[in-house]
C-alpha cells in the first residue's frame, strides 16, 4: 500500500487484508498501529474518495482497528474520522458502507470524549441516524447505530445533539422490530440508558413510547447481564426527578424486573448499583412504594447493601431507598 498509492486495486485489497488482519485478534491491533497500518487506509481513503470498495473495505478495517483503545487515538490523530463521515455521506445508499461506517464511529466513540466530540462536529451524528431511518430492516445498521448512538450518548452535548436530531426514534424503533436480536437489545438499552441522563430527553423517551421496550428487553433475556446492567442503568435514568416516569414504570411492570435482575445476578456490582439507584428513584411514588415491598425488593437492597458494603455507590443508593421504603 505504501509503494503503489496510487494503484486502486492494491488499495482495495490491502484494506480488505487489515480488515481481516484486525478481526478478533488485538495482537494484530496493536501491530497495525505500529507498523502504520492505520495511516494507510487512511491516505487510501482518502486518495480514492469515489471508489466504493475502498470505501467499504477501508471503514471495515478502521472499525476492526478501533477496537483497541489506542488505536481508537491514533485514528482520531490521523484525522481518520472525517473520511468515515465522508463516505457515509457520499454513498447513502450503500448498505455496506452504512454499516461499516456506523460499526467505525461506534468503536472509535467507545473511550474517548474527544473523539465523541469530533464526531458531533463532523455531523456524524446525523449521518448515523439517517442510516438507521434508510434502513430499518438492515440488523447489522440497527446494531452498529444503536451502539454508535449508545457510545456517542456519554457526552452531554451530544445527548442533546441526538435528542434535536430526532436520534431517539430510530433506536426505539429498532429495540421494537428486532426483539429477539439480543445485540440490538443491549446496545438499544446502552442507547437509552446514557440519552436519558437529560430532564428533557427522559420526557421525549416516555412520550416516544421508549420505556416499554427496555421493560420488555429485560424480561425477554433474564440471563444477559448486559441487558439487566443497561436496563437497570435506563430505568434509573428515567425515574429520576420524574413523577410521571415513575408512574409509568409500575405502570408497564417495569419494577419486578428489575428486582430480578439484582437477585439474579447478586455478585455483578454494576447491576446491584443501577438496581438500587432504580428502585431509589422510584420510590418517591408512595404507589411504587407499595409495590416494591410486595416484590420484596427491600430484601434484595439489603443484600446488596451486606454483599458490597465497601461499594459507597451501593450503600448510598441503598441507603436513600431504604429510607423512603422504610419509613411507614
Amino acid at each position: 500500500m505504501k509503494q503503489c498509492p496510487n494503484n486502486q486495486k492494491i488499495q482495495e485489497n490491502g484494506c480488505f487484508i487489515l480488515q481481516k488482519f484486525a478481526n478478533k485478534n488485538e495482537d494484530n491491533r496493536n501491530k497495525l498501529k505500529n507498523l502504520k497500518g492505520i495511516k494507510c487506509v487512511i491516505k487510501s481513503m482518502n486518495n480514492f474518495p469515489n471508489n466504493q470498495d475502498i470505501q467499504y473495505k477501508g471503514c471495515g478495517a478502521l472499525q476492526n482497528i478501533g477496537v483497541n483503545n489506542e488505536n481508537q487515538i491514533e485514528i482520531r490523530n490521523l484525522k481518520g474520522i472525517e473520511p468515515i463521515i465522508k463516505s457515509m455521506n457520499n454513498f447513502p445508499n450503500n448498505q455496506d458502507i452504512q454499516e461499516n461506517g456506523c460499526g467505525a464511529l461506534m468503536n472509535i466513540a467507545a473511550n474517548n470524549n474527544e473523539s465523541r466530540i469530533e464526531i458531533k462536529n463532523l455531523k456524524g451524528i446525523e449521518l448515523i441516524i439517517k442510516a438507521m431511518n434508510n434502513f430499518p430492516n438492515n440488523q447489522d445498521i440497527q446494531y452498529c447505530g444503536c451502539g454508535a448512538l449508545q457510545n456517542i450518548a456519554a457526552n452531554d452535548e451530544n445527548k442533546i445533539e441526538i435528542r434535536n436530531l430526532k436520534g431517539i426514534e430510530p433506536i426505539i424503533k429498532s429495540m421494537n422490530n428486532f426483539p429477539n436480536n439480543q445485540d440490538i437489545q443491549e446496545n438499544g438499552c446502552g442507547a437509552l440508558k446514557n440519552i436519558s441522563f437529560n430532564n428533557e430527553n427522559k420526557i421525549e423517551i416516555r412520550n416516544l413510547k421508549g420505556i416499554e421496550p427496555i421493560i420488555k428487553s429485560m424480561n425477554n433475556f433474564p440471563n444477559n447481564q448486559d441487558i439487566q446492567k443497561y436496563g437497570c442503568g435506563a430505568l434509573q435514568n428515567i425515574a429520576a426527578n420524574n413523577n410521571e416516569n415513575e408512574i409509568e414504570i409500575r405502570n408497564l411492570k417495569g419494577i419486578e424486573p428489575i428486582i430480578k435482575a439484582m437477585n439474579n445476578f447478586p455478585n455483578n456490582q454494576d447491576i446491584q448499583y443501577k438496581g438500587c439507584g432504580a428502585l431509589q428513584n422510584i420510590s418517591f411514588n408512595d404507589e411504587n412504594q407499595i409495590e416494591i415491598r410486595n416484590l420484596n425488593g427491600i430484601e434484595s437492597i439489603k443484600k446488596a447493601m451486606n454483599n458490597f458494603p465497601n461499594n459507597q455507590k451501593i450503600q448510598e443508593n441503598g441507603k436513600w431507598a431504604l429510607g423512603r421504603l422504610q419509613k411507614n
